[in-house]
């Protein structure tokens, strides 16, 4: 035996990965079939499953080091039906088809925003591996998952509600469209692999992800809309926070 091939993976550490895209993938489509169904809710707990999976098939390629171009590619085309198609036919069936037109182009608008976004960070990796560059230390536009997160979290808090404001189509309808600009565009956004957990200290630690673990379990249909909405105006609020350092440091070198 080869130094190489003991140090290869074995054949279950390599599969493994793409299990967990695959069930990402299936929890993308038993969502586009609960949606169908006219089962909001468990459509919106199948997308949040599906970012469960997302996040574990990338944790396992990086503990066996085997991040294969194959695998970078299922996982593109999994994201693609579960955090681009099925929130946007969530988001049409259950509370944008009174809109017509501008429900459907929203959700269309959504999907094709959700496919650039995946496209481009490819794109991304593959020119900073072969240039041998470092990782940006935050994401370029908004993740395609927590956009996806935004949307099931706003249909899950409209359809819990036994009599859903009006104001919620409303505020679903344009969340289509800034979603859909925020993914493509060059806001940074938060990366939690760049983030020094260290310096909080272990018990903060605990204590927090107690804390959110408690308000999740407690109150899902309203912590969960929270989390996600809090984290899609991360990003702007963060870029305005650099505009306005700039602006005040220009000002004071005059």
């Amino acid at each position: 035996m080869t130094p190489e091939s003991r140090d290869m993976p074995s054949l279950p550490q390599r599969v493994l990965p793409s299990l967990f895209t695959t069930a990402n993938l299936l929890a993308g489509f038993i969502a586009l079939v609960a949606a169908v169904e006219g089962r909001y809710a468990l459509a919106a707990g199948a997308i949040f499953a599906g970012m469960a999976f997302d996040i574990l098939d990338g944790q396992m390629a990086r503990m066996v080091g085997l991040a294969s171009t194959f695998g970078v590619e299922y996982d593109s085309l999994a994201d693609v039906i579960t955090f681009g198609v099925a929130p946007s036919l969530l988001a049409y069936i259950s509370l944008l088809r009174p809109f017509g037109r501008y429900g459907w182009l929203g959700g269309f608008l959504f999907v094709v925003a959700a496919a650039l976004r995946l496209a481009r960070f490819n794109a991304q990796t593959l020119r900073a591996e072969a240039e041998d560059e470092p990782p940006l230390p935050y994401f370029e536009g908004l993740p395609t998952p927590a956009a996806a997160g935004t949307v099931a979290g706003l249909v899950l808090f409209a359809v819990t509600r036994p009599h859903p404001p009006q104001v919620m189509a409303w505020i679903v309808l344009f969340a289509m469209y800034i979603l859909a600009a925020l993914k493509v565009s060059r806001v940074p956004y938060g990366h939690m692999k760049h983030v020094d957990l260290r310096s909080y200290g272990l018990m903060r630690l605990i204590a927090a992800f107690a804390a959110l673990l408690a308000f999740i379990i407690a109150v899902p249909t309203i912590a969960l809309p929270v989390l996600f909405v809090g984290y899609t105006l991360s990003g702007p609020i963060r870029l305005g926070f650099q505009k306005l350092r700039q602006l005040t440091r220009r000002s004071l070198e005059r």
